[in-house]
């Protein structure tokens, strides 16, 4: 083989090469571009999921709340309402006790 089909084959094996790394260099653009768009689709799923679990929570936090506010609204009525009885109760015994210390101090 000549010094000219030597040069000749060293050139097409340089270029094959270039060619291949030229390819391979695209292929791994490709990869990298498929890649991000799954990693950003994957984002947008977990964070849709995460949002749609928040306001699961957030609801049943809700309505806790509401079933405990009720509950202490309706102890907090009940006692109202036994003070309420308690004060009617007394009502009379307030008023003797006022007049017998106003009598007591009209007769001092």
């Amino acid at each position: 083989m000549s010094k000219a089909e030597t040069l000749q084959k060293i050139k097409e094996a340089e270029a094959q090469t270039r060619a291949a790394k030229e390819a391979a260099e695209r292929e791994r653009e490709v990869a990298l571009r498929n890649a991000r768009r799954e990693a950003l689709e994957l984002l947008d799923t977990f964070r849709a999921r995460a949002e749609k679990r928040y306001a699961e929570v957030l609801a049943a936090a809700e309505a806790e709340v509401a079933i405990e506010r009720d509950r202490m609204l309706a102890a907090a009525r009940e006692e109202a309402g036994r003070i309420v009885a308690r004060g009617r109760a007394n009502v009379d015994e307030a008023v003797e006790l006022v007049l017998s210390k106003f009598r007591g101090a009209v007769r001092a």
